[in-house]
C-alpha cells in the first residue's frame, strides 16, 4: 500500500554542511556563505551539502513531501544514523544512503536518477516534479519516492537492510553558475 498521511519533518541544524542555512523553524534549507565559528560537532556533515531530518525512523511507514520547485539539482531520501559525515563517501545503499537525485547537465537540463550501487540508474519522470514525497517502509526495507502533485511513482529501492535508524536526507547541492538558489522547503519540510 502506497502513503497515507504526511509526516511533518524538521530538519536539525546540528547536521547541516556550513554554507547550509537552516530557516529558523528548521523547514527549510538554502545555500548560502559558509557560516564561521560552526561547531565541528560529531553530527555535522563536514564534506556534502547535507542536513538531516530531526528525527530518526526505526520502525513503521513514513511519508514526507519535499517542495524542489525549480530547483535544477537536489538530492533526498534516507540515511542511515551511523553514515560517515566527514569523509568522501559515495551516497548510495553501500555507505548508508538511499536516495534520488536530479543533477545539471552541461547543455542546462536536468537528469534524475537513483542512486544504486551499481550502475547509476537513470529515472524519466514524464515531467519535472516540483514537489517529491519520499516514502519509508522500514519494515520491509523500501524506499519509494513518487511526484507529489500527481503520486506518479519515480523509484523504489527494495530490501534495504537498514540495520539501524534512519533520517529523512536532504541534499540542496551547491550554487553553480548562480544558479539553483532556491530553498529545499516541506510544506511539511521545505528544502
Amino acid at each position: 500500500s502506497g502513503p497515507t498521511s504526511v509526516s511533518a519533518v524538521t530538519l536539525d541544524p546540528n547536521t547541516a554542511y556550513p554554507c547550509l542555512w537552516v530557516s529558523p523553524c528548521h523547514t527549510s534549507v538554502q545555500v548560502g556563505k559558509i557560516q564561521a565559528n560552526l561547531p565541528n560537532n560529531p553530527e555535522r556533515f563536514t564534506r556534502y551539502n547535507i542536513v538531516l531530518g530531526s528525527e530518526a525512523y526505526s520502525s513503521g511507514r513514513h511519508y514526507w513531501e519535499v517542495e524542489v520547485g525549480c530547483k535544477k539539482a537536489w538530492g533526498l531520501g534516507v540515511a542511515r544514523t551511523s553514515v560517515n559525515r566527514k569523509e568522501e563517501i559515495s551516497l548510495c545503499p553501500d555507505d548508508g544512503f538511499w536516495t534520488m537525485v536530479c543533477r545539471y547537465k552541461s547543455d542546462g537540463t536536468s537528469e534524475y536518477e537513483a542512486c544504486t550501487d551499481a550502475d547509476d540508474t537513470l529515472i524519466f519522470p514524464s515531467k519535472p516534479p516540483k514537489r517529491v514525497g519520499v516514502y519509508l517502509d522500514y519494515g520491509r526495507g523500501e524506499v519509494s519516492f513518487y511526484d507529489a502533485t500527481d503520486m506518479s511513482h519515480l523509484f523504489t529501492f527494495y530490501n534495504a537492510n537498514f540495520k539501524e535508524p534512519v533520517f529523512p536526507y536532504f541534499n540542496p547541492w551547491p550554487i553553480i553558475n548562480g544558479q539553483n538558489r532556491e530553498p529545499t522547503s516541506q510544506p511539511h519540510a521545505k528544502i
